[in-house]
């Protein structure tokens, strides 16, 4: 949470409390902590008080007018502190131009960022809202990408002499990433710089029931006093208790990182003065003891070096010891907690994948470094999307599990713009170089990736035949195959190898891929490889065709396309989309096709452009993808389950629609350079044709059922004595209408997702430009919107002209660029030309207004 501190003359006191009401959805969801002077309490020391604050805040304000310029207290006391914690890199200074003055005269304060945009003083903007509205936009900026340096504070716990501190070891290894990164803004990146907190789930907390709750680990290492941190390998268990180091040196606590692998006696007093000596300058082990401030962070509990006797004993000590106990182990671990008494009280807590959330703070960090006083928000959010785009694609629900040391290896990958095998695409080269990490990790020679690579791939295909995992005998069966097709190798080391650095699993008797990308690279690889000369694979090939539908068939399709730029690939996948709802027409969305939804256009409340904080509206749109993906909803399986075989073919076939986009859509992203014009515009176009016959498919499905809808709904609503049978007919007539009205946006929105491209608009273009339908113009401006992240006021007035007299497609339109404008910083005149081009009213807030006027 980021400490906001206020400075302002009194002059400016109406100034002051519109922008204390501007952050207030910032301080209610928990991102900010601000203060001011009109929090200070009556008797205390009021000057105190006032430094105290200033000094512990990470971000200062000083509203800059003539009245500010004139205080003395402001200048010669409060500016003198809060430039000396910029330039120390404790706080970061922002003034913010209240009224026009003479501030960029004085030569301290002229060199910093000032805010609103350019400078521009509140007073000189045509609605002051706007203009505090760019303020707390460009203040979010800072907070996300600001990062103090923490500074532990000098602690004399004891009545003594000496002043106690960490050493320049334990200094160093606090900031240590322990993986090499390179960035093109920063010579050497810092833990602090890109460490982001990760969400846990913790365990045992809602027993009987299928929702569970997920929290901030940050918040949870601060709440208990006990916890047991589990998590697989690479998940950012020891970095974690870096952070919770800092954090607890900062607080005035004395925090002990100790390795559980390197104990190997029972010795507390031992333990800890080995480790008091590294990590601690002027500290004895009995002042440490007697501080009441001693917090252990024991890293990788389940590798202490002794039999359970003695490791109980030990646990023991170290529970009476510390005030705070924080251990870490990996997952597995929880199956034998019950069997270790110390750690029965122990909250346990397991660290979850980066989410769309955590990832969005972690890729804006990324973009952020070594210009985070400089970056616009704009081009930050920019940046950001298209890394997130390109990240998300290649996470792909789990694919690769969202580990933060992925994360970092994939952006730095896209930061280096390397692709060191021109067969693989861009995202092919990740995948590679993510396998060739775990190669490292397990220290194979690079002269001996070609036979690992070969074994994977045979194996992975072995697995893909038999559809399932191999057992013990199905493992040896394999490799004596495999020793008559190849050179004789050794398996124990090569499984030993594949199985200790997470390629390879085995659960039981069977063994496996650790994780789906990597099975789906190597199925992949060998089909691309073998198709033109081994029937079985294009028989294979076949059948993921026909199963498209099937998550991992989409997925094996999407790696075949990263490994071959061959035609029979484009040609397999534009001959299914063109098949697939072949007996319905392309839903055109023309006015006489919506007519039944005259009615209900006109019910409907107009849309307003509220005064939303772009930040905040990104958190709650990653919050609920995270929800979504998190609760693991199944609701189409169950649906499924529901159904005649009939309905489960119609199911396969729209889940294949949308599959078969997501496909064309990645080859046209990855191969846009490479592929001729008519290839791009078969693949686009064929995809596109086949969502928009899906649409009109469900329109007239719909149609056809109206009555049974409404009559469905209608006997929900009945069940509410306060309606009348007139009352519950229109209810039910509007609930019919929006669902349908609901599902056309909905489609639109995802085939463009699916099949855009950045850098194949000018595709999308002749699209729109051969057949000017009203759904393809309002694709073609989804398309524009998605991916270019930019409003073109000259193409959204073309598209405004040609929709205007189309209720429902203009009312699309309109909630596309509202989406916009909330995800992405909008200026007051571009609003202004928005609300001219769409009839848009702009909401005015006034919250000061408001209340005087409750008031009165």
């Amino acid at each position: 949470m980021a400490k906001i501190f206020i400075s302002y003359a009194h002059k400016d006191e109406d100034h002051k409390n519109a922008l204390t009401e501007h952050l207030s959805p910032l301080v209610r969801t928990g991102l900010i902590e601000e203060w001011n002077d009109r929090k200070l309490v009556p008797g205390t020391n009021w000057a105190n008080e006032i430094s105290e604050n200033l000094q512990n805040s990470t971000i200062i304000l000083f509203l800059i007018s003539s009245s500010f310029l004139d205080s003395d207290y402001c200048i010669e006391v409060e500016a003198q502190t809060a430039l000396k914690m910029h330039k120390e890199g404790k706080a970061q200074l922002i003034p913010v131009i209240l009224r026009p003055s003479m501030w960029n005269k004085n030569s301290d304060l002229s060199e910093l960022q000032a805010l609103p945009t350019d400078a521009k003083p509140i007073t000189k903007w045509d609605d002051a809202d706007e203009a505090w509205l760019d303020v707390v936009q460009g203040l979010n900026t800072v907070i996300t990408t600001f990062q103090p340096v923490e500074i532990m504070k000098t602690n004399k716990i004891i009545d003594s002499e000496e002043n106690i501190g960490i050493t320049t070891d334990i200094e160093n290894w606090l900031n240590d990433t322990e993986i090499t990164l390179t960035h093109r803004n920063v010579t050497k990146i810092g833990l602090d710089q890109i460490f982001i907190t990760p969400d846990v789930e913790i365990k045992n907390e809602n027993i009987g029931g299928e929702l569970k709750f997920y929290h901030d680990s940050g918040d949870v290492l601060r709440k208990w006093d006990e916890i047991l941190i589990v998590a697989e390998e690479q998940q950012g268990k020891s970095s974690l208790l870096k952070y919770h180091y800092r954090d607890q040196l900062i607080k005035g606590f004395l925090p002990l990182y100790i390795s559980a692998a390197e104990i190997k006696k029972s010795n507390t007093e031992e333990i800890i003065k080995k480790q008091l000596k590294k990590q601690y300058n002027n500290l004895s082990f009995d002042d440490y003891i007697n501080s009441n401030k001693a917090i252990l962070l024991l890293d990788n509990v389940d590798q202490i070096g002794l039999n359970p006797k003695y490791r109980n004993i030990l646990l023991s000590e170290f529970n009476k010891i510390f005030i705070k106990k924080i251990y870490t182990s990996q997952i597995s671990y929880l199956l034998m907690i019950n069997d270790i008494p110390p750690l029965l009280n122990f909250t346990k807590a397991e660290i979850l994948g980066l989410g769309h959330k955590k990832r969005e703070k972690l890729i804006q960090k990324w973009v952020s470094l070594g210009i985070e006083e400089t970056i616009q928000e704009k081009d930050l959010y920019e940046r950001c999307d298209d890394l997130k785009e390109r990240l998300n694609t290649i996470v792909k629900r789990n694919i690769v599990p969202s580990k933060p040391i992925y994360i970092l290896m994939m952006l730095q990958m896209f930061e280096a713009h390397k692709n060191l095998n021109l067969e693989l695409s861009s995202h092919g080269h990740c995948y590679q170089q993510l396998i060739y990490q775990s190669f490292e990790n397990a220290k194979i020679n690079e002269r001996e990736y070609d036979k690992y690579l070969n074994v994977l791939t045979e194996l992975a295909w072995r697995i893909f035949v038999k559809e399932s995992d191999l057992n013990a005998y199905e493992l040896e069966e394999f490799f004596s195959y495999y020793q008559k097709e190849f050179l004789n190798i050794d398996k124990e080391i090569i499984l030993k190898k594949l199985v200790g650095h997470s390629i390879l699993m085995k659960n039981g008797i069977y063994t496996g891929f650790k994780y789906p990308y990597i099975f789906y690279f190597f199925v992949g690889k060998k089909i691309a490889e073998s198709f033109s000369e081994d029937e079985e694979a294009k028989v294979k090939v076949d059948y993921l065709i026909d199963n498209m539908h099937r998550e991992d068939f989409a997925n094996i399709l999407i790696f075949i396309t990263h490994h071959t730029k061959d035609a029979w690939v484009l040609d397999k996948i534009n001959n299914i989309m063109q098949s697939l709802f072949d007996s319905n027409e392309e839903a055109s969305l023309e006015k006489s096709q919506l007519k039944f939804m005259d009615e209900f256009m006109k019910q409907i409340p107009e849309i307003i452009i509220e005064q939303r904080v772009v930040q905040s509206e990104r958190d709650k749109h990653n919050e609920n993808l995270d929800l979504a993906e998190r609760s693991g909803n199944h609701e189409i399986n169950k649906l499924e389950a529901n159904y005649v075989d009939v309905s489960k073919d119609i199911l396969a076939n729209i889940n294949k629609a949308f599959k078969g986009m997501e496909i064309s859509g990645q080859i046209i992203r990855n191969r846009h350079a490479s592929l001729k014009r008519r290839a791009l515009n078969d693949l686009a176009i064929k995809s596109i044709k086949s969502g928009l016959r899906f649409l009109q498919y469900f329109i007239q499905v719909t149609d056809i059922a109206k009555k049974e809808i409404v009559q469905l709904i209608s006997q929900q609503l009945a069940e509410n004595p306060s309606l009348s049978n007139k009352e519950i007919e229109k209810y039910a007539e509007n609930a019919y209408t929006h669902l349908t009205y609901n599902v056309m946006q909905a489609v639109i929105r995802k085939i463009a997702a699916s099949i855009g491209s950045k850098e194949a608009l000018e595709v999308y273009d002749n699209i729109k430009e051969e057949n000017e339908t009203p759904a393809l113009i309002l694709l073609n401006q989804c398309i524009h919107l998605h991916f270019n992240k930019k409003l073109d006021m000259s193409k959204i007035s073309n598209t405004a002209d040609q929709l205007r007299s189309n209720p429902v497609c203009f009312r699309i339109l309109k909630e596309l660029i509202v989406q916009h404008i909330y995800m992405f910083p909008t200026d007051y005149k571009e609003k202004q030309q928005l609300s001219q081009l769409l009839r848009l009213p702009i909401q005015q807030q006034n919250i000061i207004g408001k209340k005087q006027k409750s008031l009165a």
